[in-house]
């Protein structure tokens, strides 16, 4: 009895043995179900508690890769620099895992320099890496061996910007090293797709595209994986290159060349390659946006019977999104071009079919048992809104409908399962098709403001329990043009007024601060702005063309970029250049100049299509021409502008007008043209005969005016 006290009290004096895959868990769960990096507190909870605790293993690579992908997807570079910069202060060691981490969240936030920069400091003394050019010195990143899947996530960073080049230059290294895979061919179809070189795209699919004997084998070796999820088992069907197939047909289908889509589609067949439900929702898309609907409803029924998982207990559910990609194909904007067209009563009388096809189609998914989503009920209503007059209360009556269905179905399934979590998914008001949710109300109340209701858009926008920024943007939209500015700036000082700018932006306090104002407000929801609602006010404040209405608009366009740090797009650029130097009645002051021209400087940072920019310039260059020099030559960038040399016409150029001679002569004759007081004058004799010859055979010369000087 005594050896086993004994031993007991040397169990409670030895420290409890924590595992590292416990915190890892717990820190995954945290940083996989924040919905803002602002919600990441408890995850780094987590890594102070496994910091401080006595007996916790020390933090590996593996927690620091969690917090980094949470961040790139969130796009938050800041916290990604600052979690890298926390995991070198601990002496973390990193390993391939973590380096690709790192190395797709600096793609996910478009900085590719960056990514390549972190992959040249891990390679450039292995072996000499393939890449031209000097990397940094040693740094964080140790000598690191990379995989297959570091080089496929530089080549998705090329691939979103379009670098055909650099991609293909990148891919003959890694067929080099044996690592080319079926990621590989994908991501190199896309980068070809986004930079509209299709050839380069068919010619490597029809190099690239995997074998069926391949894929068997593949299959047969990876059966019992156990990194093998259920998830991927059940998309066993879908071929490897599939995507790479979509991509491409989808490319087509966007620049408008239809024929082209399908002959993918055939080849696709003809090479073994199964197309799956995302390929179909493509297709059926670019049908429908071609007014081709029997064609897109024959794709639909085919897809429902040829999908590798259409057998016995499957549901048309999964051809949910191909419904929606029909919709919104057959209620594109601009599709028939009726927007630039004067008969605009034939564009109406077309949507008001499309819109009866729509109606169809979802009768059609309800037979079929087929749930609309969120995007399917908000489809409808915006193109019931799109209607003249717009069908306002027959899109708040189908709302009503549906909600009151989802709600039926999602209480017959809790019945059938006592387990079932309620409140979850199609149950969830805000979440599900109602009233209230953020996607379906705004398109509610854009509805309501193309039918000048104000009032009921208004009472739309309060439903929303935790309205967005897109919403806000429909509700300031609706009311400027229902001509109520008035209100429409009273919700803005609301809304906005009480949101304080991000944490991110000015420091931990200010974060605070915007908490408590949330819980001394419960009732009220903060908006942060974006430029799509500085820009529909600052829009309609010019349209006033009034002295105050324009001092209002130079005053929120300092706010947007001082107080919110945010930059201006094309729109509000040309929103603004259009209004202030369009023929304004109330003329340009020297506060209109600097604001115009302090909103072309801000224009010289964005993408503008060749020569646009320019053109801009031109205009703005107009106005100031005619004006005194002392309202713009203390301004540095207007005196560039000024004195900046325009180009050269290029279809002036080619045709020689340039340097045509008119033949007109001023007053005085021209030289070589035979007039010898021209000729004297020319070589510096300074003669009083120097008059012009035919002024002087009429006399004119010696007419008295008969006006006097002082």
């Amino acid at each position: 009895r005594r050896s086993r006290q004994q031993q007991q009290r040397q169990q409670q004096k030895q420290p409890i043995s924590l595992d590292e895959r416990d915190f890892n868990m717990v820190l995954h769960a945290y940083a996989t179900r924040s919905t803002e990096p602002d919600h990441m507190h408890s995850a780094h909870r987590v890594i102070a508690l496994q910091e401080r605790t006595p007996h916790a293993p020390p933090l590996s690579p593996v927690a620091y890769s969690i917090l980094v992908k949470a961040y790139g997807r969130w796009k938050d570079v800041e916290n990604v620099e600052m979690s890298l910069l926390h995991a070198q202060r601990n002496g973390v060691v990193p390993d391939v895992v973590m380096a690709n981490t790192v190395l797709d969240a600096y793609v996910n936030c478009g900085m590719l320099d960056r990514a390549q920069g972190v992959f040249r400091t891990m390679t450039e003394n292995n072996g000499r890496m393939e890449e031209e050019g000097v990397g940094e010195d040693g740094g964080y990143w140790p000598l690191i061996q990379p995989n297959a899947r570091t080089y496929n996530t530089l080549l998705k960073g090329m691939a979103e910007e379009g670098d055909v080049r650099s991609a293909v230059k990148l891919s003959k290294v890694v067929r080099r090293k044996g690592l080319w895979d079926d990621v590989t061919t994908n991501t190199l179809i896309k980068a070809a797709v986004t930079a509209g070189d299709f050839d380069a795209a068919e010619t490597l699919l029809a190099n690239h595209t995997a074998s069926p004997d391949a894929i068997s084998q593949r299959r047969w070796k990876g059966r019992n994986h156990p990194e093998v999820n259920a998830e991927t088992r059940q998309r066993r069907g879908d071929h490897p290159n599939v995507e790479a197939y979509t991509e491409l047909l989808d490319g087509y289908a966007k620049d408008g060349d239809l024929e082209s889509a399908l002959r993918v589609m055939q080849q696709m067949q003809r090479r073994g390659v199964m197309p799956n439900e995302y390929t179909y929702t493509c297709m059926v898309g670019a049908l429908a946006r071609r007014d081709k609907v029997r064609q897109a409803r024959k794709m639909i029924n085919y897809a429902a019977t040829s999908l590798p998982c259409a057998g016995e207990g499957w549901s048309r559910t999964v051809l949910t999104p191909t419904y929606n990609a029909f919709i919104s194909g057959l209620l594109a904007d601009n599709k028939n071009g009726y927007a630039n067209n004067a008969d605009v009563s034939l564009g109406q009388s077309s949507h008001a079919a499309h819109m009866v096809e729509v109606l169809a189609v979802l009768r059609e998914m309800q037979e079929y048992d087929i749930r609309p989503n969120v995007v399917t009920v908000a489809l409808v209503v915006d193109g019931l809104g799109r209607c003249n007059p717009p069908r306002c209360r027959e899109a708040r009556e189908l709302v009503q409908h549906l909600q009151s269905r989802s709600k039926i179905k999602q209480s017959d399934a809790n019945y059938g399962n006592y387990n079932n979590r309620g409140g979850v998914g199609e149950g969830n008001d805000a979440r599900g098709i109602s009233l209230s949710n953020n996607k379906i109300a705004t398109a509610l109340i854009t509805s309501y403001g193309r039918a000048n209701d104000v009032k009921s858009a208004t009472e739309a926008f309060d439903h929303i329990p935790e309205p967005d920024v897109v919403a806000f943007n429909a509700l300031l939209d609706a009311c400027c043009r229902c001509d109520e500015l008035k209100l429409a700036l009273e919700l803005f000082r609301w809304r906005v007024g009480i949101a304080a700018p991000s944490s991110k932006r000015e420091g931990d306090d200010v974060g605070k601060e915007k908490a408590t104002r949330r819980r001394t407000t419960p009732m009220i929801t903060s908006i942060e702005p974006d430029v799509v609602t500085y820009t529909s006010l600052i829009s309609a404040l010019l349209q006033l063309d009034s002295r105050a209405a324009t001092e209002r608009a130079r005053s929120l366009y300092g706010e947007m970029k001082r107080k919110w740090l945010i930059s201006p797009d094309t729109v509000l650029v040309d929103t603004i250049l259009t209004a202030m130097i369009g023929g304004r009645p109330v003329g340009l002051d020297h506060e209109d100049v600097e604001f115009v021209l302090s909103v072309l400087r801000d224009g010289a940072h964005l993408e503008w299509e060749d020569g646009q920019y320019e053109h801009r310039k031109r205009a703005v260059r107009s106005v100031l021409t005619g004006r005194p020099g002392d309202t713009w030559k203390n301004n540095e960038f207007a005196s560039r502008l000024m004195n900046e040399r325009q180009p050269e016409d290029p279809l002036f150029a080619k045709k020689g007008w340039n340097s045509i001679d008119s033949g007109f002569q001023l007053w005085g004759g021209s030289k070589g043209n035979g007039d010898a007081a021209y000729d004297r004058t020319a070589e510096g004799e300074d003669d009083e005969s120097s008059v012009d010859s035919f002024l002087a055979s009429k006399g004119w010369n010696d007419i008295d005016s008969g006006f006097r000087l002082l």
